[in-house]
């Protein structure tokens, strides 16, 4: 299985690696920093070079716990390292998003109980679908929800990030053991991503350190999506 070195520093910008197999232009690599995509999270950007060629990394995703890359053409020579390097403005801009929907999901559960059932980052900015219970929703004043969430972010907040036991992540109490619930009855192990104070959920991508690397951003507009989900959608400034 492909190392992923994004699990436990997404601040890693490049890398060597060797090439464990190759199929068109496709590419697996022993160890990668290129995260694969998934839950909402786009994959990473970037290039790989090798010798005197330079390639652009297409796309990425994970199959059956190999990362394959997708570049713009076939390698020329599989026999020596490449050097990985992803694309750091494309990478920290999905980590503001990501760290910035866990905030907000992390606020609306503890204040109104509030699930998060889908979020999706785009180019140009990221949404999340809450689901509230039927007794608080007509009491949530969405339109002071920006104003909460600066408040929130007006003092920084560690973020963190651990792989624990299914059994460890079972025995957590709140909106996080709802959703490891859900997840596959094999999987093992659960990565944990924490925002002190905030937000404690099962997440496999990439955050930043401390929320205070968020910075500005707006709350464009909230929808309703059914008398008890509302989409919310954020924007990066």
């Amino acid at each position: 299985m492909t190392i992923e070195l994004y699990k436990d520093n997404a601040y890693i910008k490049e890398c060597e690696t060797n090439i464990r197999s190759v199929k068109g232009n496709t590419v697996v690599f022993e160890q990668t920093i290129f995260y694969p995509g998934g839950g909402g999270q786009p994959c990473d950007k970037g290039l790989i070079k090798h010798g005197n060629e330079t390639y652009e990394v297409m796309n990425v995703k994970k199959s059956e716990g190999e990362i394959i890359h997708e570049l713009d053409r076939p390698l020329q020579n599989i026999h020596e390292p490449v050097l990985m390097e992803i694309d750091w403005k494309w990478r920290m801009k999905n980590m503001r998003y990501h760290t910035l929907l866990h905030v907000i999901a992390g606020y609306l559960y503890e204040n109104y109980k509030g699930m998060a059932t889908s979020s999706q980052i785009e180019t140009d900015y990221g949404r999340l679908e809450i689901a509230f219970p039927p007794e608080i929703i007509e009491e949530i004043q969405f339109d002071q929800l920006e104003q909460a969430i600066q408040n929130v972010l007006a003092q920084p907040h560690h973020v963190e990030t651990k792989t624990v036991s299914r059994q460890e992540a079972e025995q957590k109490e709140g909106a996080i053991k709802t959703i490891i619930n859900l997840l596959p009855a094999t999987l093992d192990e659960v990565r944990i991503v924490t925002i002190e104070d905030i937000d404690e959920q099962a997440c496999g991508g990439t955050h930043l350190k401390n929320t205070n690397e968020i910075g500005n951003f707006s709350i464009a507009k909230i929808q309703k999506k059914g008398a008890l989900k509302r989409r919310i959608r954020v924007e990066l400034k």
